[in-house]
């Protein structure tokens, strides 16, 4: 059986696609996510600005339903 040239370039794109998803992908056995004080910091301050975020609609909501039912 022969391999055509376009079955040829269709298999290296594929096994392309599949070592850079391995590559990309942490948190697996293999590549278990090292967490660092910085990190961990750095998911802290994040976590806690989408809360004052979601705070802040909350508020805006809520100010806005009180205006209209004036």
């Amino acid at each position: 059986m022969r391999i055509t040239q376009k079955e040829l370039r269709r298999m290296i794109i594929q096994e392309m696609r599949n070592v850079q998803r391995e590559r990309l992908q942490e948190g697996t056995a293999e590549r278990p996510v090292q967490v660092t004080p910085a990190l961990l910091n750095r998911i802290i301050r994040e976590e806690y600005e989408a809360h004052q975020r979601r705070q802040r609609l909350a508020e805006s909501r809520r100010r806005r339903a009180r205006r209209a039912r004036r």
